[in-house]
């Protein structure tokens, strides 16, 4: 029991860096001059020329064996990913910010449905209950802000939550495998999506230095930890710890350009804190869910 709580503690502190990445994206993208398919371009390209450097630097001449290793599963969670990169750009550049954050933290429970019913893993009733006040926790941090927005882009949000939830379940079914090649697939995919609008979009050197530090530093590494991560907890763990980065992303508005948080998203916020830290630390069994091949 000992060397599991451990796995969930190592498991739980790698996502929650992911999320701390992750956050830095609303900021960096605010700071941008970039027409939103081009942001998609470069912050994938980047993104997927780090996790190369990366995967080069640590494994030599393994690496590309450890691309090919991936099969088809990694290019399933490559696509997946690459419509996740697409739908959370666009989405920012066509609705407010708050609706896209509202629907994207939907994932969580993507991500245990789709567990449910693909792998069989467990649900209990403290994964349950700390998703519920985290969703009651979204709903006041940012009810007063939801406007009517753009249907196309309240449509890319809820792409993100759904593909960025199944490919939780993707990673979390074939976790035997080493999955990080797969982020710099997705990098690909998207990158390769959104070439014509890039060629068509002049970018300065200082926009450049932003989407550099967007593609390696809030995706790249971030995604990596995630992988690492996602092989010690249960799907449903995963998508509840991805809402850190909703509570973080305001701080670092807050910070950067001194939006100051209102009360509403000061408490909201504390309450998905809570659910997190109390989920992540409440002693379960471990789930069931099958191993590669089985």
């Amino acid at each position: 029991m000992s060397r599991y709580l451990s796995d969930r503690a190592t498991g739980a502190l790698l996502v929650a860096g992911a999320c701390l990445c992750w956050s830095s994206g609303g900021i960096l993208v605010r700071l941008l001059d970039v027409q939103g398919a081009a942001v998609v371009f470069w912050r994938s390209l980047f993104m997927a020329v780090a996790v190369a450097l990366g995967l080069v630097a640590v494994h030599r001449r393994r690496a590309f064996r450890l691309v090919l290793a991936v099969g088809w599963p990694g290019v399933l969670s490559g696509l997946l990913l690459a419509l996740a990169f697409l739908g959370y750009i666009l989405s920012l550049t066509h609705t407010q910010v708050a609706n896209t954050l509202v629907l994207m933290s939907a994932s969580p429970l993507v991500a245990a449905l789709l567990a449910r019913l693909l792998l069989q893993e467990r649900l209990d009733r403290t994964t349950v209950l700390a998703i519920g006040v985290a969703m009651l926790g979204i709903a006041v941090m940012f009810g007063h802000g939801i406007a009517a927005g753009s249907l196309v882009g309240d449509g890319f949000a809820l792409l993100v939550a759904l593909s960025f939830g199944a490919n939780i379940v993707v990673l979390r079914r074939w976790r035997g495998i080493d999955m990080v090649p797969a982020t710099m697939l997705g990098g690909l995919f998207s990158a390769i999506a959104t070439l014509p609008w890039a060629v068509a979009a002049p970018v300065s050197m200082g926009d450049l230095a932003l989407l550099a530090t967007l593609g390696c530093f809030q995706l790249a590494f971030g995604l990596t930890l995630f992988v690492r991560g996602s092989r010690r907890l249960g799907a449903a763990e995963l998508g509840l710890l991805t809402l850190l980065e909703t509570v973080l992303a305001p701080l670092w508005v807050w910070i950067g350009v001194g939006e100051t948080p209102g009360l509403p998203a000061l408490l909201g916020g504390a309450l998905v804190l809570t659910s997190v830290i109390a989920a992540t630390f409440a002693p379960r069994a471990p789930c069931d869910a099958p191993r590669p091949g089985e």
